[in-house]
């Protein structure tokens, strides 16, 4: 267990020291690297030809909210009204504005790490004290359901849980999942549940919080359209959230946001109706899952070390070299030309680690392997 401090100006400084030189392959940005789809770009032009620009209801446009609601119902057997539904500027927003309905200063937020940076980041800026759950060792960084319980003590108002997991593309399985659920409800802490990764998973069975809704009666599912319909750019997520809970966030999402953006709602809602989309999300994660396999192979021939993500769009190797992960993803970019990200920015479980994203064709992180086998040769002969 570790309490969660510090200051994170680092990694403005650490990609200000990387440079941007053009020979480099940045293997670092958390986005896909395919383009929105044609059909959505179709649709984004008819929608602002109609005149669909101005604000929309606060939590978004009921046709959104309800096809969001009806999918999360069918797919998970429970019940989900569209009022339980507010679509946001992006999962970040809604991330925001669950943890600021949520948190008191001084209040426990649990969350295993290695996470996603903006957990943390958020619950401080909050005034709330971040309680970091290491994995279970020698586990490929499986969540640690008794960590988390030891910490959640009488200050504990909420756990993040995020699957597939920013930056180990660990999947949450259902009793490990289901085991959380209980631990919140016997205390009646918040389960925020982080899913912008749910459509990347491969070969495993995927749990959402949702499965759980009628169990419960504080428990925040987050998603975004940014990861699957590669439109990053456009701001646009949504949390799934109980009554007495959206009632705070509508307030927040009136007076920071008003409302999502018009036109990507109705690109969106467009996308959830459309068999073609769907298709292409299909074709899309298929090619991320063999890029997975690509690198892991590659990485891993070459003596780099790292465990088979089963979701997401990273690997996170171990770093092979007597380094701390800020100084090798430094010298791996300026010595190397690839750009990958620290672990130490993904917690205190992350340091000893490095993310790279599989957001390049397999001949890019096939070289890009290359060079970081070279860079460690280089390194250790040193």
């Amino acid at each position: 267990m570790q309490h969660g401090d510090g200051d994170d100006s680092w990694v403005i400084k650490y990609f200000d020291n990387i440079g941007n030189a053009g020979n480099m392959i940045n293997l670092g940005i958390g986005e896909p690297d395919f383009d929105m789809f044609e059909p959505l770009k179709e649709e984004a032009e008819r929608v602002i030809r109609r005149g669909l620009n101005k604000y929309t209801m606060t939590a978004g446009i009921v046709e959104l909210r309800e096809a969001i609601a009806g999918a999360y119902s069918r797919r998970w057997g429970v019940d989900i009204d569209p009022d339980n539904v507010v679509v946001t500027p992006g999962a970040s927003s809604a991330l925001f504005m669950s943890l600021a309905s949520i948190i008191r200063p001084g209040d426990w937020v649990v969350i295993p790490t290695p996470s996603f940076p903006s957990f943390k980041a958020l619950t401080q800026i909050l005034g709330g004290r971040v309680v970091e759950v290491e994995p279970l060792p020698e586990s490929d960084f499986q969540l640690d359901v008794g960590g988390v319980k030891s910490t959640l003590g009488e200050k504990g108002v909420a756990v993040i849980l995020n699957s597939p997991t920013n930056p180990t593309g660990t999947v949450i399985d259902e009793r490990a999942f289901s085991e959380v659920v209980e631990l919140c409800r016997e205390r009646g802490t918040y389960l925020i549940s982080d899913e912008v990764y749910e459509r990347f998973v491969y070969g495993v069975e995927y749990t959402s919080a949702a499965k759980y809704w009628g169990e419960y009666d504080r428990i925040v599912v987050i998603n975004s359209f940014s990861k699957t319909l590669a439109m990053t750019g456009w701001r646009l997520g949504y949390m799934i959230a109980p009554p007495h809970l959206k009632t705070r966030v509508i307030r927040l999402q009136a007076y920071i946001n008003a409302c999502a953006p018009s036109v990507a709602q109705y690109v969106a809602l467009y996308a959830l109706k459309s068999s073609e989309v769907d298709k292409m999300i299909n074709e899309k994660v298929s090619e991320y899952w063999r890029r997975r396999d690509v690198l892991h192979r590659e990485l891993n021939s070459h003596g780099v070390s790292a465990h088979l993500p089963r979701g997401g769009i990273y690997l996170f190797p171990r770093i092979p070299l007597p380094l701390d992960s800020e100084t090798f993803c430094n010298r791996l970019a300026k010595e190397a030309g690839v750009v990958t990200i620290p672990g130490k920015a993904f917690g205190k479980g992350g340091e000893g680690h490095f993310r790279i994203t599989l957001s390049a064709s397999p001949e890019k992180l096939v070289e890009a392997a290359e060079r970081i086998a070279a860079f460690v040769e280089r390194a250790r002969s040193k």
